[in-house]
């Protein structure tokens, strides 16, 4: 989430014209009123946050509707009746159930009058109505119906794991490849392997499995088993590393609870000619009742030096 504390702030988001997403939303002050029909807008929009990713919604910005861009930061909400506590109390009674997760912050427009700032969690407790007895999601910047999968699918939430795995290198994203003298193969480095809950129903029985490209070397073995082969384009082979986590006699995955016991390694070497521009590609899979999530991953080699993207690079989304 954006730090957005005070007037500066918001006009530095004009200043970058930085547009609205899925997880930003900009309103003039005057959105925010008493109004008939003000407050249930209000509910309409936070709960479509919730309900998608989670995210920002900005009172105090006026927004270019043809560009989607912030045009100025305004004055500030001119009732002095709505206040952090008036909007609270307004999302606590009209949205169902309540909503956890959400703050509220009071900006000063140096005018007399206040901007707010509403920063949203992505819900692990909705799907959350709105006080016209719909639920609202994020789509195209703007708060529209859900569908019933859709409704669904965010109930599952509570009941199902949302497991995620994320690679690493011994020192984050990069390192520096070592070769010994006369020797085409690097020394090992171990590309760390967590596996993490974002939800609140705990995993007991999860496989993880790393696709790793053939050109690479596993010289041995640790948590991971190699478990066959795979191809993903022509000519582009994988062997895949299998790893089984148990409870019992295994602790299971719980949510914000990383134990040493579900982080994995895997050593690979790297030959002499991938040492110069070079793109490696990695695929991670990760299973459990009721959850199945597929992402691929890359390494780029260039002089030596060995960086690390996740899924979100342009070095995989061209892949």
């Amino acid at each position: 989430m954006i730090g957005l504390m005070t007037k500066a702030d918001l006009q530095r988001l004009v200043d970058e014209g930085l547009e609205e997403s899925l997880t930003l939303d900009y309103k003039a002050s005057p959105s925010l009123a008493r109004d008939s029909g003000k407050p249930e807008e209000l509910c309409k929009d936070v709960s479509a946050l919730a309900n998608s990713a989670g995210g920002q919604l900005v009172y105090g910005i006026e927004e270019d509707k043809t560009s989607g861009k912030p045009s100025k930061v305004d004055d500030g909400v001119a009732d002095p009746k709505i206040t952090k506590e008036w909007i609270e109390q307004i999302l606590n009674s009209k949205v169902q159930p309540r909503m956890d997760g959400v703050r509220i912050d009071r900006i000063d427009m140096e005018t007399g009058k206040f901007g707010y700032v509403i920063t949203v969690q992505q819900s692990q407790t909705g799907p959350h109505q709105a006080p016209d007895g719909k639920y609202y999601k994020r789509f195209n910047f703007q708060s529209v119906p859900m569908h019933d999968y859709e409704i669904r699918d965010i109930m599952r939430r509570t009941t199902t794991p949302n497991l995620e795995v994320t690679l690493s290198l011994p020192q984050g994203k990069k390192c520096q490849l070592e070769y010994p003298p006369h020797q085409e193969l690097s020394k090992p480095i171990l590309l760390g392997v967590k596996i993490s809950n974002k939800s609140p129903a705990p995993a007991y029985h999860t496989i993880v499995e790393v696709f790793v490209d053939d050109i690479l070397v596993v010289p041995f073995s640790t948590q991971f088993t190699q478990a066959g082969f795979a191809e993903d384009l022509p000519g582009r082979k994988f062997r895949i590393y299998r790893w089984t986590l148990s409870s019992p006699p295994g602790l299971p995955i719980f949510e914000k609870a990383n134990h040493e016991s579900h982080f994995g390694q895997i050593p690979m070497q790297f030959h002499s000619s991938l040492l110069h521009s070079s793109i490696i590609y990695l695929e991670t899979d990760v299973r459990a009742p009721g959850v199945s999530k597929h992402e691929k991953w890359a390494f780029h080699s260039d002089g030596g030096i060995l960086t690390l993207h996740d899924p979100n690079s342009h070095f995989v989304r061209t892949a």
